[in-house]
């Protein structure tokens, strides 16, 4: 459990903006109270509830890794009022972020097997946190074969990050 309370929201700057495809951006956040991001934990495959004060809140993924720790990451697209409001922060911002809840990626129970990953378009975040997860510790598993798509070249998410996987 990452606090006390999961229904209490943590208070998040943004470190870094990444433009991953029209619309779509990525976010790196860092926990406002240092003590509070040393102290967080999450798996592969939870999600968080994510705010901008005054205009509502939106649920996405934790696009990051848990073995990855010091930040957390989400991808969105804009979509309508809340996504249209954290479009428009800037690095330096704070916004605010709750949880992690959910069900997590059973990767104890996939040591020693191989992983196939299939996603398309802008649902490639949440198997990002379990790729990362699984390339980081990559001694547990055998092959990993990751299948991407998307509607153009343009729209492709994770661009730099899809090399590195090759």
């Amino acid at each position: 459990m990452a606090s006390e309370n999961i229904y209490l929201p943590y208070l998040m700057k943004i470190e870094s903006i990444t433009e991953e495809a029209p619309l779509v951006k990525t976010f790196r956040l860092k926990f406002a109270n240092s003590q509070e991001g040393e102290n967080f934990q999450f798996k592969a495959g939870q999600f968080a509830e994510y705010s901008v004060f005054g205009e509502g809140e939106s649920t996405f993924c934790i696009a990051s890794s848990p073995t990855r720790k010091d930040y957390i990451e989400c991808t969105f697209r804009q979509t309508g009022k809340v996504t249209g409001a954290l479009a428009n922060l800037d690095v330096g911002d704070t916004m605010s972020f709750r949880g992690p809840y959910g069900n997590v990626f059973p990767l104890d129970e996939w040591k020693g097997k191989s992983l196939l990953f299939i996603a398309g378009g802008i649902a490639l975040p949440p198997m990002r946190c379990v790729i990362w997860n699984a390339l980081d510790t990559r001694e547990n598993f055998k092959d990993i074969t990751i299948v991407y798509g998307a509607k153009s070249v343009n729209d492709l998410v994770y661009k730099h990050e899809l090399k590195e996987w090759a």
